[in-house]
């Protein structure tokens, strides 16, 4: 890499030593392909490069030169290049083990000269905030993970009572899992619970179990959850059925506990999603052509849910809402697609 340092908190550089090449690997770490690099030992301290340093955060330029990106250091660690294994160079997201080897003997042969016994840094990255000189090629490049979302509660508003558990499931458009989260919270000491939501608990009792053992302080729950959906990569975009019931309490409790919230907006502050969010309710509805009143979850057929069952237990729930959302859109890319310009909307 290429890079100017004005001090340790401040670094910008560009990927590779031409724009063409900058360019390239930077499409790549916006679309969470590449969160990895590596470059010679020898070239660090020249012209006041500093080591990549774990938790600093660099700013990625384009060809053009331009801010297109931050970027933050996750580890760091040198090794000879013939020691460097197809688990880091896929990290770098270009291409198997031997283009990656071809490539990078080339490059570093250009530049200062290669052996197989040279020392390399190797670095892991996080793709931290897009910038505008990179908004661009993101929102070309980029795909969306969506966090599809089940709560449990001990009563219907987070206004009076407490959200009990909750799963998420992290899915890309074609299916492709990226994980899953699960947490059971303590009750909060200031809610109550809700006497008819209780006797619908008494009626599950393994959901009831699921939903209330080795509870934890949503205190360190909705951090760590907000910090699990940052560090996934591309764009995330919350998802739940409905939108007004789970998406009500995880905006909530996110908000109190974690200084973020569900769905993005025109404030300032960290902001984990993308845009306001995909009901399921309500794109189920449509999407299957239903009049409003015969809209509803249940309307679906199993196999969109994969035959997931429904048991309130929010992880089981959350799965089978995630095929959902699979299947949907689905059908939702079938449809011709319609566009306006950007003075339609005031």
């Amino acid at each position: 890499m290429s890079s100017s340092a004005t001090n340790r908190e401040q670094i910008k550089f560009s990927f590779g030593d031409s724009p063409e090449l900058a360019d390239r690997l930077l499409a790549l770490v916006l679309a969470g392909k590449k969160t990895a690099t590596c470059g010679a030992l020898r070239d660090f301290g020249r012209d006041g490069e500093p080591m990549p340093e774990v938790g600093r955060r660099d700013v990625v330029l384009n060809g053009a030169g331009e801010e297109a990106c931050v970027i933050e250091t996750l580890s760091v660690e040198t090794r000879r290049f013939d020691d460097i294994d197809p688990g880091f160079t896929d990290l770098e997201g270009e291409g198997p083990y031997a283009e990656w080897r071809a490539g990078h003997e080339a490059y570093f042969a250009r530049n200062g000269g290669f052996s197989p016994d040279m020392q390399v840094v190797c670095e892991t990255f996080r793709l931290l905030t897009v910038l505008p000189a990179g908004r661009d090629v993101y929102n070309r490049v980029a795909t969306p993970i969506f966090i599809v979302t089940d709560i449990e509660s001990d009563g219907p508003t987070p206004l009076h009572n407490s959200m009990l558990s909750f799963a998420s499931v992290a899915v890309t458009a074609d299916g492709t899992r990226h994980g899953e989260f699960e947490a059971v919270l303590t009750p909060r000491a200031d809610r109550q619970q809700n006497e008819t939501t209780m006797a619908w608990w008494a009626t599950q009792p393994e959901a009831w179990k699921a939903a209330t053992e080795n509870a934890e302080d949503p205190a360190v729950v909705m951090p760590r959850f907000a910090d699990w959906v940052e560090g996934l990569p591309g764009p995330k975009v919350f998802v739940a059925a409905p939108m007004i019931f789970d998406g009500l309490w995880m905006d909530h409790y996110l908000d109190e506990y974690a200084g973020t919230r569900a769905l993005s907006g025109p404030f300032k502050g960290r902001q984990i999603f993308r845009g306001g969010g995909i009901c399921l309710y309500t794109m189920a509805g449509t999407l299957r052509g239903a009049p409003y009143l015969d809209w509803g979850m249940s309307k679906l057929p199993a196999e969109f849910y994969g035959h997931v069952p429904h048991t309130h237990k929010a992880i089981d729930d959350a799965r089978g809402f995630a095929n959902v959302l699979v299947e949907l859109l689905k059908l939702s890319s079938a449809l011709p697609a319609i566009s306006g310009s950007a003075s339609d909307f005031r």
